[in-house]
């Protein structure tokens, strides 16, 4: 499932957990269950482990990831202090530039200037 959520073959998610594609189906079948190692590696790039090993979802919310976004999380965990440090200050950057179309920290869109209030009638 989750594979299949992030949208690769099962070719792919072997490549991307170091593991040969027979050990892939294996573990999709229950034949084999991945270890730690395993796991930690797919946690990488954005797999929900405690769904993997319990079947229970770690939240709620549409954790739906398209390729672009697991290559540009995969990219920023595996940059050097400065290349993380840069991106950082570029989404700042953009968070300024276009405050009303990013996500605050919990997840809703960041507040946006109240549009005044309708004038009301005095009797």
């Amino acid at each position: 499932m989750e594979r299949c959520r992030l949208g690769l073959s099962a070719s792919a998610f072997a490549v991307l957990g170091g593991v040969d594609a027979s050990v892939q189906e294996a573990f999709e079948k229950g034949a084999r269950h991945p270890d730690a190692a395993y796991l930690a590696t797919m946690a990488v790039i954005g797999i929900d482990v405690l769904y993997v090993v319990t079947g229970m979802p770690t939240c709620t919310e549409d954790l739906s990831v398209s390729r672009e976004e697991v290559s540009l999380l995969r990219a920023y965990r595996t940059s050097d202090d400065a290349g993380k440090k840069a991106a950082h200050a570029a989404l700042q950057a953009i968070a300024q530039a276009f405050p009303g179309d990013m996500l605050s920290a919990s997840g809703a869109r960041a507040s946006q200037p109240a549009a005044a209030a309708p004038p009301t009638e005095t009797a």
